[in-house]
Order: structure tokens, then C-alpha cells, then sequence
């Protein structure tokens, strides 16, 4: 891992750290047990109860924050609002995402909907989640763009007893009930590098990208496939011996520049290794104009729908994805359970394929992984519609 990676990583964890310490909450949320000095008690003064809770308190003791006990709702089901806050509503793979939450509501009856942020950045999530916070929702589920930045608003949202449910968040966000992921996300790299190794035939050169250095799952993936190809595939090399090689900053024009670039300087790549559902379509535009269609494949994450043309040239030759439409319905199915007091344990069932096995992934019962990956090729891409 390089020096920059690594640098980054510290940085991440550093700023989770920090914001682990908040101010006085109401019950069933964290409280700040920093010790102060006891002032002197007054003599008329009722005795004051200390509410101050301890590790074990939280979380039902499992070490969790956030206690999913104390969100139980008190209201009818059909005064409840589930916000869906997607990364980028107007991107296809949310587009296909708010046809879970459609699916949902149809169901169910239950109010949700989606909510997304003006443009894709950070900035704007955080609004978005001020806002709804602000109407007074009663569970927000979002795919956070940067989860360690997101940590301050996900504590506002649970101290005003909102229910915060993540996807992506990969463990990563401190400030939540649950993070819940299609699987385990070092899995789903290393199928990815797997699958690469088919593609090339177990020699060549790859790089790599993400959309976004922030982002914990795309450098989960990146992770899982340097892994499996370093311990599997002894003539395939990872360009320069480091990761990731460039970022796209989840645009297709960023996607498109970071391929040129790097394919003008490094003529001997054979395969890029993307993450974001928009690099494919910049890459393959970078690979055309250098005349290198039969020399440089990709392997990635997108949706059918977007990539037919580029899976079906050969220009791509696996993509490996999960149902953005099942990843939603199951953060609202989630969120229902949680306000409707329903225990949440080790094999729930979250009500889709995929994701109706939901297995916790660590000691604090944050983060819930399934099995819902999808592997679409040309022999069986024309099977699926999103």
C-alpha cells in the first residue's frame, strides 16, 4: 500500500475518533463521560440522578453507540417518514436504487421516499440530512458518500431519536444502528480480482480506480482484488505496485481523463479494475481513442442497462454488482423493524433475495452482510433489466 493510501487511512481514523466525543444527549444515546470536577452541592438540592452510561449500557451491550431499543416508535405506522438519501438520485444506479423504495412503499403502505442531495458531494448530503432532520423524519437510510464526514449529522439525527441506517458505510460511520452491505465487501474484491484473472488469462497489467479516495467501499473492493491477484496470480502485476491508480471522481468525464492519462503513460496496462457504475463507459471512451480495444479490457461494477453495449463488444467482460433496488428495500425494511420494536438478530430477513439471510459481520453487531452479488456477462447479461 502506498505512503499517500495509508496516510489517508490515518487520517480517517483519526477523524472517526473524534467524533465519537458528543455533548449531553437524552437517554439511550452517548454521552459525553468526560470526568469533571463535582461541584459543591447545595443543601436544598434534590439528589441528582446520573445518567451518565458506560459501554455496556449502550447498544444492549454489544459496545454499539446506539441502543436500537430506544428507537421504538410511538406512533402509528402510518405516521411514520423514511427518507432514502442516495448518493445522487439523477445517477442510473439510484435511479434503479428509488425503484426499491417504489417496490417498498407498494408493499407496505409505509411512507418513503427518496431524498437526494442537489449534486454528488459531501456537502450537499450533509444538507440534505440537516433538512431532514429539520422535518422531523422518523428514519433516514443513506449510502453516505464519505461516512467518517458524516459522522457529526448522523449523531444530531439519533440524538433527536431519528433512526440512521447505512449501506456502504462499511463499519467506517460510528453513528448509526446499522450499516447493512450486500456481503463482505474484502469478498466482493477478491471475486472481482478473480474474475479479472479469467479476463486477462492470468497474465498482464491492471489499474486501478475509485471513485473517490473517501470512499470505504470502493477501497474495500481495491483491496480485495490486490489481495487475491498478490496471493493467486503470480504474471498478473498491479501497475506500479500501488492502489488505487487514479480516481474518477464518480463522473464519466473523470473516469475518461484519469484512463487517457494513465494509459498514455503506462502502454503496457491490460485491464482496469473500476468501482464506480460511471467509469466503465469513461474508460471504454479512452481505450477506443488510443486504439486499444484489443488490448485493454475492464472489469468493474455498473448497471446491465448502462454497459449491454460495452459487455456485449467484449470491451468490458464482467461486471460484478449487486441490485441497488434491493439494497434500498432492504434499509427500509430494516428501519420498519427498528421502529416497530421487532428484535433485530443474526440471520434476519431483510425481505429480498439476497439480502433475506442478513448475517452480523462483527463483535458490535454495526455491520450486516448478505449475499447478494450478481456476476453478468455477455452469455447472460440480456437476463437483467437495470
Amino acid at each position: 500500500m502506498s505512503k499517500k493510501i495509508v496516510s489517508l487511512l490515518t487520517a480517517v481514523s483519526l477523524v472517526i475518533g473524534l467524533a465519537a466525543c458528543g455533548s449531553k444527549a437524552p437517554a439511550g444515546t452517548p454521552e459525553d463521560t468526560e470526568k469533571t470536577e463535582a461541584a459543591e452541592p447545595q443543601e436544598d438540592a434534590e439528589p441528582v440522578e446520573d445518567k451518565t452510561k458506560t459501554d455496556a449500557d449502550n447498544g444492549a451491550g454489544t459496545g454499539k453507540l446506539w441502543d436500537p431499543a430506544d428507537f421504538v416508535s410511538d406512533k402509528d405506522s402510518s405516521e411514520w417518514q423514511i427518507a432514502l438519501v442516495p448518493q445522487y438520485g439523477p445517477a442510473s444506479w439510484w435511479v434503479r436504487g428509488n425503484e426499491g423504495t417504489k417496490k417498498f412503499v407498494e408493499d407496505t403502505g409505509i411512507n418513503a421516499f427518496e431524498a437526494s442531495p442537489a449534486v454528488q458531494d459531501v456537502a450537499s448530503q450533509i444538507q440534505t440530512v440537516e433538512d431532514l432532520i429539520a422535518q422531523g423524519v422518523d428514519a433516514i437510510c443513506i449510502c453516505p458518500i464519505d461516512p467518517s464526514a458524516m459522522e457529526s449529522v448522523f449523531e444530531e439525527a439519533l440524538s433527536k431519536g431519528i433512526v440512521v441506517i447505512t449501506h456502504e458505510g462499511n463499519g467506517v460511520a460510528k453513528n448509526v444502528l446499522y450499516d447493512i452491505e450486500a456481503f463482505v465487501n474484502e469478498d466482493f474484491g477478491a471475486k472481482l480480482g478473480e474474475l479479472m484473472d479469467e479476463s486477462l488469462g492470468g497474465e498482464g497489467t491492471y489499474a486501478t480506480m475509485v471513485g473517490q479516495l473517501t470512499k470505504a467501499s470502493h477501497m474495500a473492493w481495491i483491496e480485495g482484488t490486490v489481495n487475491y491477484v498478490s496471493e493467486n496470480c503470480p504474471n498478473i502485476k498491479l501497475l506500479n505496485d500501488e492502489w488505487p491508480n487514479g480516481t474518477s471522481d464518480d463522473t464519466y468525464e473523470g473516469a475518461y481523463n484519469t484512463a487517457k492519462e494513465l494509459l498514455t503513460k503506462y502502454p503496457d496496462i491490460t485491464c482496469f479494475r473500476t468501482c464506480s457504475s460511471l467509469e466503465p463507459t469513461g474508460v471504454a471512451k479512452a481505450i477506443e481513442e488510443l486504439g486499444l480495444e484489443d488490448q485493454v479490457s475492464i472489469v468493474g461494477v455498473g448497471t446491465p442497462n448502462d454497459l449491454r453495449d460495452l459487455v456485449k463488444s467484449g470491451t468490458m467482460s464482467y461486471i460484478c454488482v449487486w441490485d441497488p433496488a434491493a439494497a434500498c428495500y432492504a434499509m427500509e425494511t430494516l428501519a420498519v423493524k427498528i421502529l416497530s420494536g421487532e428484535p433485530v438478530e443474526d440471520g434476519v430477513d431483510l425481505g429480498v433475495e439476497g439480502w433475506d439471510e442478513m448475517h452480523f459481520y462483527d463483535d458490535e453487531q454495526l455491520v450486516m452482510t448478505g449475499s447478494g452479488w450478481l456476476i453478468i456477462d455477455k452469455d447472460n447479461i440480456d437476463e437483467y433489466d437495470f
